[in-house]
């Protein structure tokens, strides 16, 4: 598309305008118009979005910022009280700020069982 004179964008008033736009139309023919764009990816689960005029940035992270840290005392007091509490895996990860293979290899480590007792006879053989 180099050397050939771009035609006129269109404004649009939504971004399902220009989606619908660019179903019957050919982008290059426009794409010296397009605003530019970056995405950063950075790999500890976390996405930067921006572009050239505003930079905007969400961060996306399912869990806390505890990933790669040690286990304080405290989390571990914790992590015992809620298993007593036959509290689910999940959810100990979500209020530890850990993920669910987290806490599970630490309780492993402590000793701390993450069985539900109220489930037990889910797992019973029938006479």
């Amino acid at each position: 598309m180099r050397g050939n004179k771009s035609k006129n964008l269109p404004s649009f008033k939504s971004v399902d305008e220009l989606v619908v736009f660019f179903e019957t139309h050919d982008m290059g023919e426009y794409w010296e118009q397009l605003p530019h764009g970056k995405v950063v990816v950075n790999l500890s689960n976390k996405v930067t979005v921006g572009n050239s005029k505003a930079t905007s940035r969400k961060t996306h992270s399912k869990y806390n910022s505890n990933t790669g840290t040690r286990w304080t005392p405290t989390q571990v007091r914790q992590l015992r009280e809620l298993a007593r509490q036959n509290t689910p895996t999940r959810v100990i990860g979500q209020k530890l700020g850990r993920t669910e293979s987290a806490v599970r290899t630490k309780a492993s480590e402590k000793g701390v069982s993450l069985k539900s007792k109220s489930h037990a006879s889910y797992f019973r053989r029938k006479k």
